[in-house]
C-alpha cells in the first residue's frame, strides 16, 4: 500500500492522501462560486464546454482521476469504496464525454445557459459556500479520521534529528 513516512515512520496512507487531495480540488473548484458566481459560470463554460476538443482533453482529466481512484490500493471501508465506486462512474462519464462531445457539450452548455439566467445569484453563491463546507469535511476526514491513529490524534511528534522524508511504494 501506498504510504507517506518521515523517518521510518507511517503518517499516511493512501485513502488519507486521496480524501485530502480530493477536499482541496473540490474547494479549489467552488470557492469562486462565492466571490463572482455569474463570471464562474462564465469561465466554466469557456474553458471547458466551448469546443469539442476542449470537452475531449477535460474527458481525459476526468479518465486519470478515475484511473486513481479505482486502482489505489484503499482498504476496506465505507469511504473506500465510495471511492472506489466513485472512480467507475468517473470513468464511465470520461468514456462517454470522449466519445459522443457534442451532446455533453449541448446538454451543459443549455444547463449553464438555465442556471445563468434563472438562477438567483445567492443560489449559486449558497452552492459555493456547501461546495468549500463539503471540500473542508474531506480534508478533516482525511486528516482526523483516517489519518489518526487509536489515540484519536494525528501524531505530533516531531523528529529530533535529521530524518529522512520518503514516500513508500507497495512490496510486491
Amino acid at each position: 500500500m501506498w504510504s507517506f513516512r518521515i523517518g521510518g515512520a507511517v503518517l499516511m496512507d493512501a485513502l488519507a492522501i486521496t480524501c485530502i487531495v480530493v477536499g482541496i480540488l473540490i474547494i479549489v473548484m467552488r470557492a469562486p462560486l462565492i466571490f463572482a458566481p455569474r463570471a464562474t459560470l462564465r469561465a466554466y463554460d469557456r474553458v471547458i464546454f466551448s469546443t469539442n476538443a476542449r470537452c475531449r482533453a477535460f474527458s481525459v482529466v476526468i479518465a486519470i482521476v478515475a484511473m486513481t481512484l479505482f486502482l489505489l490500493p484503499f482498504d476496506d471501508g465505507p469511504l473506500a469504496g465510495f471511492l472506489y465506486a466513485a472512480g467507475w462512474i468517473m470513468a464511465g462519464g470520461a468514456v462517454f464525454i470522449l466519445v459522443i462531445p457534442s451532446i455533453f457539450r449541448g446538454f451543459w452548455r443549455s444547463m449553464f445557459r438555465f442556471v445563468e439566467n434563472s438562477v438567483p445569484a445567492l443560489f449559486l453563491l449558497v452552492r459555493g459556500v456547501l461546495g468549500v463546507l463539503a471540500g473542508i469535511a474531506l480534508i478533516y476526514v482525511g486528516v482526523f479520521v483516517v489519518w489518526a491513529p487509536a489515540g484519536g490524534t494525528p501524531p505530533t511528534r516531531g523528529c529530533r534529528k535529521p530524518c529522512r522524508i520518503e514516500v513508500a511504494a507497495p512490496q510486491w
